[in-house]
């Protein structure tokens, strides 16, 4: 237990959290790094602030593949995932095998599954928890109830031409070609989103309103699963066309975060649809693959929650069906704060502003 972020918490009112998020030189958020400063707000029904993975500060993390970043201080892991390498997007660069920091102090209260706890506690005893803290939004918020198109394709960021907020294939991946004839029944949608709350809300709710999803996105798997929308990997690793099974004890043959994931929710499989880069997609045959093979998961993420490290009071989802609609959540900064020194705590000061001005909106 870390008893220097309690007690900081405790005493400030709101939350050191460190994610990915734009420095304020970026035109936009990805998703699902974003949504981790919802989640943990909605948690704990408490203001948070943007603190850096590098530094000496105690901090939380939770949401994303990021527990690899992190130096120094007094650092609490929620739910976060980790690369095995320290620079895993270097391209051609020699990767260097990820090893706890020397001056680092490392709390796992739960990670995205057992390979990143292997990882970021690989001195644990016993069973560990569990579970991306995305899991849970349904506690928060409800899923839209019109559905707007038979079959959602969320890209990965790598597979996007540009940063734009549509969604706008590499002109050599031909398997996102949509034709005239399926634009009424298939969308293309990214992860990228403008800077604000209300505008990962239209995101999230955006994939939502999909009857089926299929997605290289990590976390636009966990939205299908945890809202119960039939889903199934979109693989690129394929030399043809059609369904497949990956046996993830293996830990082969798929991107580790999805193993991680899957693996944490009790999964050794998992359904996938193969799709070379340079094939059109067949969506028709696509949808009915879906249909035979998605099944609910079963993941509860009860003691995700139990294993939620901080004091407070979790947010309901209120007379409108959404957390989101709660001041607290729509007044999260979504810009990272820079203090006058990196790597220095907040001053008191701003950060007694901050909770104060939290507690007034939700007239606490």
């Amino acid at each position: 237990m870390s008893q220097k972020l309690i007690d900081i918490v405790k005493s400030e009112g709101t939350i050191p959290l460190s994610w990915v998020t734009t420095t304020g030189k970026e035109s936009y958020l990805n998703l699902g790094d974003a949504l981790s400063a919802v989640i943990v707000s909605m948690m704990s029904g408490l203001p948070v602030h943007h603190m850096a993975a590098k530094s000496q500060a105690t901090r939380l993390a939770a949401v994303g593949t990021i527990g690899h970043m992190f130096a120094g201080g007094d650092v609490s892991f929620w739910g976060t995932g980790t690369s095995p390498n320290l620079n895993p997007h270097q391209g051609d660069k020699p990767k260097i095998a990820y090893q706890t920091p020397a001056d680092t102090r490392i709390t796992t209260y739960a990670t995205r599954g057992p390979f990143s706890r292997r990882l970021l506690a690989p001195d644990a005893q016993g069973a560990g928890v569990f579970g991306d803290p995305l899991w849970l939004l349904p506690r928060f918020h409800t899923a839209p109830v019109e559905k707007t198109c038979e079959l959602g394709v969320i890209l990965h960021l790598s597979e996007l031409e540009d940063r734009a907020y549509e969604a706008h294939p590499k002109p050599e991946s031909l398997r996102h070609h949509v034709s005239d004839a399926d634009r009424s029944s298939v969308r293309l949608i990214n992860t990228v989103t403008p800077i604000s709350v209300g505008a990962l809300r239209e995101r999230l709710d955006e994939i939502l309103s999909c009857k089926r999803i299929v997605s290289t996105s990590l976390h636009g798997m966990v939205f299908a699963e945890s809202y119960g929308i039939p889903c199934l990997y979109f693989s690129p690793r394929a030399a043809q066309a059609g369904p497949g099974k990956i046996d993830l004890m293996e830990e082969e043959g798929l991107d580790l975060r999805f193993v991680d994931l899957y693996q944490g929710i009790g999964q050794e499989s998992l359904d996938v649809w193969y799709q070379p880069r340079r094939t059109a997609t067949d969506w028709g045959a696509l949808i009915r693959a879906i249909d035979d093979i998605w099944y609910q998961k079963t993941f509860t993420g009860e003691e995700l929650i139990d294993a939620f490290p901080l004091p407070g009071t979790m947010l309901d989802k209120g007379p409108t069906g959404s957390a989101f609609d709660h001041p607290l959540i729509a007044s999260l900064p979504m810009e990272r704060h820079r203090p006058p020194t990196e790597g220095v705590s907040p001053s008191r000061g701003w950060l007694s502003k901050l909770a104060a001005h939290a507690r007034g909106l939700s007239g606490v």
